[in-house]
């Protein structure tokens, strides 16, 4: 299971197997690029980072800059 909310300054997230290689959670505020850095190297697939965010804030792409 992957669970992100948006926090101010960020977003937090909670990452549990099978989604994830160990359980892990952030400590602090991320920008959406760095938890998906994080996640991806924890183990996690995009679609599942994606649909996590999604679930989080449905216009999250948006947070995004090139």
């Amino acid at each position: 299971m992957i669970k992100i909310a948006k926090v101010t300054g960020g977003y937090t997230a909670h990452a549990t197997p099978p989604d994830v290689d160990a359980e892990w959670h952030s400590m602090s505020a991320l920008t959406p690029r760095a938890l998906i850095t994080e996640l991806l190297t924890r183990g996690a697939a995009q679609i599942d980072i994606g649909n996590a965010f999604y679930e989080a804030e449905p216009n999250w792409l948006r947070t995004l800059t090139p």
